[in-house]
């Protein structure tokens, strides 16, 4: 038996050390992925930012480990979003370097050696790129969360702050069209952000959310895909508390967002309201809010409360990671309208989640930090029958060396970023944001 799951090794205070068992897992694995896609950051700034190849595979001695790296060719890049998912064998994948508002097309049919097929820039007037989702064309829709000019929010100081807006390109980074997100009547910027896709009804949804920006407006957009018309802005409801009082900043940015069965649509705000939109190829779509997750009060104007990021669909449940609670929390949404917690899972002190992904191949997901807090990643196995989600104990980095890196002492399921070497290089230790399971067969 591997020695990550007999002994766990905390650092102290006094610079001891002690060992502990690890629980064996109660969730059993139902398939696994071999391979894991970050990018990540160089953490002191000193060395360019990269993609590395992790192997996951759970039988292997090596699991957790690179197999292959790759610099991006840019320092302090903030390293974000890819793809949600990997793309079908033999395409490439779409992410993003956001300071530098590069998104690099990764060529990633090689473990041992990921590939930038190519990159390209925002297009005029579009700025920063964020989310990429791609069509069953295999062209790459991309949200660009502003443009060129100042914000239409007079108390906003970023610039460039306009509106945002969407765009289409080829697999291979050819543009093929944009479209603004601009609409009338909106003091604050529209930025979009995520999108779920229609194509039986000729729309996708886009939700709209800030990265470094001061201002934003709480709608949900709808386009029509085939000519990229803007038809709809629908703005969030106020959120409510348990005796039903309203709740200001639960609505705070729409954000992650899935397409359900009978086509309509499930999203979550920022600030952990969810919402149902329905009737989406009508006229006069419908935006239902269905629940709302209490949390604290945000500090200042442009800050969100709660922090509900990347969330995923797993058949009947909803899994919801929120950053500033430390939790994932899983709701049952087999009835949209009328959302039932089912499942909270505490993370590690220190941890805020904000990134889900899950394994194509099986019942296991991955958990990335939020932004500014970002470092290693955790394992996570997933009961889809029950919603209940528990660390993977195959999975644990118990290393530290001394008090100032306590953080890579973790419960099961880590996969530390703190290594002096990767393949490419002796650059130290990295952090990570986004991650996407795949098998390059």
């Amino acid at each position: 038996m591997n020695s990550f799951r007999l002994f766990a090794c905390l650092a102290l205070l006094g610079g001891a050390s002690c060992s502990e068992p690890v629980p064996e897992n109660s969730i059993p694995l139902s398939g696994a992925s071999p391979h894991l896609l970050l990018l990540v950051g160089d953490q002191d700034e000193q060395d360019e930012d990269f993609i590395t190849i992790l192997n996951v595979d759970p039988a292997s001695e090596q699991r957790g480990q690179p197999l292959g790296s790759t610099p991006i060719g840019y320092k302090a890049s903030m390293v974000h979003h890819m793809e949600y998912e990997a793309p079908p064998k033999g395409e490439p994948i779409f992410m993003n370097g956001h300071h530098h508002e590069m998104t690099f097309i990764v060529d990633i049919s090689d473990p041992n050696a990921p590939v930038i097929a190519s990159t390209f820039g925002a297009p005029s007037p579009l700025r920063f790129p964020h989310d990429y989702a791609r069509t069953a064309q295999g062209t790459r829709l991309v949200g660009f969360l502003r443009s060129s000019g100042e914000s239409p929010d007079p108390n906003e100081t970023t610039n460039p702050g306009d509106h945002g807006g969407i765009a289409e390109y080829s697999m291979t980074g050819e543009l093929i069209r944009t479209a603004s997100a601009e609409a009338p009547g909106y003091a604050k910027a529209i930025r979009p952000y995520s999108f779920a896709q229609l194509p039986e009804m000729d729309r996708i949804s886009v939700t709209s959310a800030p990265m470094m920006e001061q201002s934003w407006a709480e709608v949900v957009q709808i386009y029509r895909y085939s000519d990229f018309e803007l038809l709809h802005t629908l703005d969030l409801k106020v959120g409510v508390d348990h005796a039903g009082n309203p709740v200001e900043g639960l609505n705070g940015a729409s954000f992650g967002q899935h397409v359900l069965d009978d086509g309509s649509v499930f999203l979550n705000s920022y600030g952990c309201n969810f919402y149902h939109l329905s009737a989406i190829d009508s006229d006069k779509p419908q935006l239902d809010l269905v629940y709302s997750l209490p949390t604290d009060p945000a500090k200042n104007p442009t800050q969100i409360r709660g922090a509900c990021g990347v969330p995923l669909l797993i058949g009947q449940y909803w899994v919801q990671p929120i950053g500033k609670k430390q939790q994932v929390v899983v709701l049952d949404i087999s009835n949209p309208k009328s959302p039932k917690e089912v499942f909270r899972l505490d993370t590690p002190e220190g941890f805020a989640p904000h990134w889900m992904g899950k394994d194509p191949a099986g019942n296991r997901l991955i958990m990335g930090a939020e932004l500014g807090g970002e470092q290693g990643f955790y394992m996570l196995r997933f009961d889809e029958s029950t919603g209940r989600i528990e660390f993977d104990s195959e999975f644990a980095d118990y290393t530290s060396d001394s008090l100032l890196n306590v953080f890579r002492s973790k419960s099961p399921g880590y996969i530390s970023l703190d290594r002096k070497a990767w393949p490419h290089g002796a650059t130290g230790p990295a952090w990570g944001h986004a991650a996407v399971f795949f098998d390059a067969g």
